[in-house]
């Protein structure tokens, strides 16, 4: 294929700059809106082609150099040569524009709040789930990039928590000493993928392996890393990555690990999710805090642990589907003595039809990629006066304030900056009954 000259007019939802050939979108990783640059078209269809920059003719202003060495590999983090401030007006444009395509509302006249910043953009993920592979005669932990054999190593990313690069680093060192290889699908053994959560002060590890699980003498030395307070292991050897599959076996230390928050004492379990940016976790949780009168009722859809309804005084119910987090919202309640939360571990949508005719609620919370028709009717039915819902996913939370237009009335719409460099963002959205 030749090369195209073309202009960058704007940024697509995976942070891609996207120009036209000939009147078709072609989308071009690494390029910012007001560029010209030279490109290598590698794939073509007949809705949109995609390119590589072979060529910079005219650079953005907005352009800075990355700090990431693999800026031109990883497809991690997108937005690594955007200002900051750049990306928080990009990331409100997303919203916008899935307003304005998926939507009737006038979008200039909706109340979008700028996108709050995160107070830390870099080494803030505390959270990491990553593969193991062989490389250069060596265990690594290490992402092979889409469309190409590149391997990105992980123990120095700079979107990392500083203190998970350690241990990644020293897990590597032990599992070579040790002779360990990664996973082997003819065989079923071998090492599959390693998460770190970095909960507090403390770390867990779990190994997702083959049929032969991890070796004692491994354990035995990551257990001496000081940090790392758990270490667990997960058999998988289907080709989905269903890693709860066969359950989790602790194999070293503590079953939970505390956290704070709120001025309170939260445990986790290995299971249950942990946020991967907790600052800004926190932040979102005081927002939604502050649409929440005293003397409401709550309803609390995707409650996880329950780091925020454990916060409230309201009398509140909590949903979830996940036994475990369910299991860690029950021991936090007892832990805290918090007798005004009741915590259901249910399918979502038979719950939320159950509660909503069994009992009154002021104010619904809903934390969902997106709604489901049994949710939006439960909305409808029992006349909720406030709802908070809470996505990430524009184009959904678009598809479904739609539908709940002739009801409802945006209040406010608060986007948050969860994930900087990468071209997420979450919104939280007050809803109040017409």
């Amino acid at each position: 294929m030749r090369n195209e000259r073309i202009e960058i007019k704007k940024l697509g939802i995976n942070g891609e700059g996207i120009g036209y050939v000939d009147k078709k979108v072609c989308f071009i990783d690494n390029a910012l809106p007001g560029e010209v640059v030279e490109v290598e078209l590698d794939s073509r269809n007949r809705k949109f082609l995609k390119g590589k920059v072979v060529k910079y003719v005219k650079t953005s202003p907005e352009r800075v150099p990355s700090f990431c060495k693999e800026d031109q590999y990883c497809q991690g983090c997108a937005l690594t040569a955007l200002k900051y401030e750049k990306q928080l007006l990009y990331k409100k444009g997303i919203l916008k524009d899935a307003f304005k395509k998926y939507t009737s509302y006038d979008v200039e006249a909706l109340p979008i709040q700028n996108v709050i910043a995160s107070p830390l953009t870099k080494g803030y993920k505390q959270v990491v789930s990553l593969p193991i592979t062989y490389f250069k005669g060596k265990v690594v932990v290490g992402i092979y990039q889409r469309e190409s054999k590149y391997l990105t190593l992980m123990n120095q990313c700079q979107m990392h928590d500083p203190l998970i690069n350690q241990i990644i680093g020293k897990i590597e060192i032990i599992l070579n000493a040790n002779k360990a290889r990664d996973y082997n699908d003819k065989v079923k053994k071998g090492l599959r993928f390693l998460q770190i959560k970095h909960i507090g002060a403390s770390v867990q590890v779990l190994f997702v392996t083959g049929n032969d699980g991890i070796s004692e003498n491994v354990v035995k030395e990551i257990s001496q890393i000081e940090e790392v307070k758990s270490i667990y292991y997960t058999i998988n050897t289907s080709r989905y990555q269903d890693f709860e599959l066969q359950g989790y076996k602790k194999i070293y230390g503590q079953s939970t690990l505390p956290f704070s928050c709120f001025n309170q004492q939260y445990v986790y379990s290995i299971k249950s999710e942990f946020p991967i940016h907790p600052l800004m976790e926190e932040k979102k949780l005081s927002m939604i805090k502050s649409f929440i009168s005293l003397d409401k009722s709550v309803l609390s859809i995707g409650c996880g642990i329950g780091l925020l309804e454990l916060s409230l005084e309201n009398e509140v119910v909590g949903i979830d589907e996940k036994k475990y987090h369910i299991k860690d919202a029950q021991d936090n309640a007892k832990f805290l003595r918090k007798e005004n939360v009741h915590f259901i571990c249910k399918n979502i949508d038979e719950a939320v039809i159950q509660q909503c005719k069994n009992k009154h609620f002021d104010t619904v919370i809903i934390r969902k990629e997106e709604l489901s028709n049994a949710i939006k009717q439960s909305l409808i039915l029992a006349k909720i006066k406030d709802v908070i819902y809470v996505s990430n996913h524009p184009s959904s939370l678009a598809k479904d304030l739609e539908e709940l237009k002739r009801y409802y009335d945006i209040e406010k719409m608060i986007p948050l900056d969860m994930y900087p460099y990468a071209s997420k963002l979450e919104t939280i959205v007050k809803l109040k009954r017409k």
